[in-house]
């Protein structure tokens, strides 16, 4: 079904199977067209949407810009099963949440939604890093996660592990003496592929001293073929430290060592990555905005400090447009992601602070 076909009686696998061809097409063009018809039939099949953009006096019909289309705050998911027609969900994605949290956001998937999950996940490394998962080596340093089937992100890491069909993959706790075991095999395999060791921060930075404490382990590791993704996040931990600081740190005990970070949400289908650590950038099915604090229906801000809106066009089974609560600036060279707005509840995997 071509997406010019969507009408408000259009099944979910139908939207589903237009959006992936575009998706995986060389077709750069046609989002602004594929969000409008997507927020078209979404505010009739979603009902907590529809109650949303009605209850703002909007007409769907009547919007005819991407900028004029009402964004749900991302809270909605912690009160309100957030979906597009009837069914049961088969598996439910939740947030972390921290020790203050009382609710967590659920992100509820149809019988098709995990393998279009996966799908996707690896459609949007492909777009951003210009290679196949399946050409790196994998290690998660992922406490917190390990253990929960809950969690997006250790199922993403899980597919990309299973893609990749290597011997060197693991998903570790705060184990710093096997992660070196694991990098020592790796290095000494020849044949291996570079390694992508996915982090959250406070486990990076444990694993950071403990490599200072004991520098015999860094030792035979070609540190230049290890890219080292950092997810955020200090839950318990004290204050989000300031980016540059961490990433300083890092490369202090670490020189050689490649740096990005990864953006997304419970809430999301999609991921966005920043090669250089700094500026984000997304698929072609993913357009972050940035509008003013004080008003959410502002134009997009230009190189300046707003909050952080998403469409998620890979959302089709839920809501592709998404208020966020973090900050960002949006310049020529990607997003920049600066924590959480003001008042805005902190997230188990929250972003790290920039000046």
């Amino acid at each position: 079904m071509a997406f010019e076909d969507w009408g408000s009686k259009a099944p979910l696998d139908d939207v589903r199977g237009a959006l992936q061809d575009w998706m995986e097409s060389d077709d750069e063009e046609g989002f602004d067209e594929r969000a409008l018809a997507l927020f078209r039939w979404q505010a009739i099949h979603n009902q907590v949407y529809s109650t949303f953009v009605s209850a703002l006096g909007v007409d769907p019909m009547q919007v005819q810009s991407v900028q004029d289309i009402p964004f749900l705050p991302v809270e909605v998911f912690k009160t309100h099963r957030v979906q597009c027609g009837q069914w049961e969900p088969t598996h439910t994605f939740r947030s972390s949440g921290t020790s203050q949290s009382v609710q967590r956001a659920q992100h509820h998937l149809d019988g098709s939604g995990m393998a279009w999950y996966r799908q996707v996940a690896r459609r949007a490394w492909k777009a951003v890093w210009g290679h196949d998962v399946s050409s790196c080596a994998w290690l998660g340093l992922l406490p917190g996660y390990v253990g929960r089937e809950d969690a997006s992100l250790l199922a993403m890491m899980s597919d990309f592990m299973e893609q990749s069909g290597g011997s060197h993959e693991a998903m570790l706790m705060n184990d710093h003496a096997t992660l070196m075991k694991r990098l020592d095999a790796w290095a000494l395999d020849k044949n291996a592929p570079p390694m992508v060791l996915f982090g959250v921060t406070w486990a990076v930075l444990d694993w950071v001293e403990a490599l200072e404490s004991n520098p015999r382990w860094a030792e035979g590791i070609p540190w230049e073929r290890v890219t080292l993704i950092d997810t955020g996040g200090m839950k318990g931990r004290g204050v989000e430290p300031v980016r540059e600081e961490v990433h300083a740190r890092i490369h202090h005990v670490l020189p050689g060592l490649k740096l990005a970070s990864e953006y997304g949400m419970t809430e999301m289908m999609s991921q966005g990555y920043a090669l250089n650590g700094v500026h984000h950038v997304f698929p072609k099915w993913v357009w972050p905005v940035v509008r003013d604090l004080r008003d959410p229906r502002s134009e997009e801000l230009e190189n300046r400090t707003g909050r952080l809106d998403i469409i998620d066009l890979a959302n089709v089974h839920s809501c592709a447009f998404l208020a966020t609560g973090d900050a960002a600036q949006r310049v020529e060279e990607g997003l920049i992601l600066l924590g959480r707005t003001d008042h805005s509840e902190a997230r188990g995997c929250s972003l790290l602070a920039t000046p």
